[in-house]
């Protein structure tokens, strides 16, 4: 269990220092896992652990605990920044970088000596410090070696790796039915707690740009909405499409509505997008300084 007992209200790390390097364990579970984690990409996270990501960027190894798991230490990567999850008070987001699946699963009682890699009283913290020389044997033993001649690699976030993705793919008028679905599938991701959707909050407010209400109040007394991607659902998303101008804020009603209602395709307009919604047409500004909406 990942507990949560802190709270945050200002933005997270997202910058790297080259100071000091912590050596982190991670307990992830491969499938199943109660959080909205994405194994190699978002680690997913009480804020009581944040104080342990203190140096950026981590390297990590993954352990997979024993209840529901394999006990087992099983890849590795780098924590790159850290940033809010603002639907969720009092949890946030890692996110991940040079993931590799170890070739050999470790298990916990393999260490030199018929002993195990760590103190079993560690164990209860999901997110836990460790000695560098620990660390580089369970890579070794899971067949990584470090090569320290070799220069760092140089960081992406979740958001370019999916703009990254997104490039790759073959253009509007050109797609299969298993390029569309893969291409909604990664707006999809685009719409999840992010720096880019957290700064789209930021900037637009918290007030739905479809019906004006405010969200509710969380716990942490900030207000509560979601963004939404205009074209995940459209039968032809166009290319460049990964940035805050194809994001509106919504409330969690409005959001379900955008998905499952009669809603068409966006149509592009001097500062934003024309949508017909039941029958409406409606124009979501996601241009210039104060972005809204107004009915036509």
């Amino acid at each position: 269990m990942r507990d949560s007992k802190a709270r945050f209200g200002a933005p997270l790390k997202d910058a790297y220092s080259e100071e000091r390097v912590t050596f982190l364990i991670l307990n992830q579970y491969r499938n199943g896992s109660g959080y909205k984690d994405v194994v190699g990409k978002l680690y997913h996270f009480p804020l009581r652990y944040l104080k342990a990501l203190s140096e950026l960027p981590s390297p990590f190894i993954y352990y997979e605990p024993r209840e529901g798991g394999g006990q087992i230490y099983f890849g590795t990567g780098k924590i790159t920044s850290v940033y809010e999850d603002t639907e969720d008070v009092g949890h946030a987001f890692a996110e991940i970088g040079e993931f590799r699946e170890f070739p050999t699963a470790v298990d916990f009682y393999s260490a030199p000596g018929n002993g195990t890699w760590e103190n079993a009283k560690t164990m209860r913290n999901s997110v836990r410090r460790v000695e560098t020389t620990v660390f580089d044997d369970i890579l070794k033993a899971g067949g990584i070696v470090p090569d320290v001649s070799a220069p760092p690699e140089t960081s992406v976030s979740a958001v370019e790796d999916l703009q990254h993705e997104l490039r790759s793919l073959p253009g509007p008028g050109k797609r299969a039915v298993p390029i569309l679905r893969r291409i909604r599938r990664i707006l999809e991701s685009y719409e999840r707690p992010s720096a880019i959707t957290n700064l789209v909050k930021r900037t637009r407010g918290d007030s739905c740009q479809l019906c004006a209400s405010r969200g509710f109040l969380k716990r942490d007394s900030n207000r509560y909405c979601e963004v939404h991607h205009l074209f995940h659902l459209a039968k032809d998303p166009p290319s460049e499409c990964l940035s805050p101008e194809y994001l509106v804020v919504l409330c969690a009603n409005c959001h379900r509505k955008m998905h499952y209602g009669d809603v068409g395709n966006p149509s592009a307009v001097p500062n934003g997008w024309k949508i017909t919604i039941e029958g409406a047409d409606v124009i979501f500004a996601t241009k210039g300084t104060e972005p809204n909406k107004t009915s036509i």
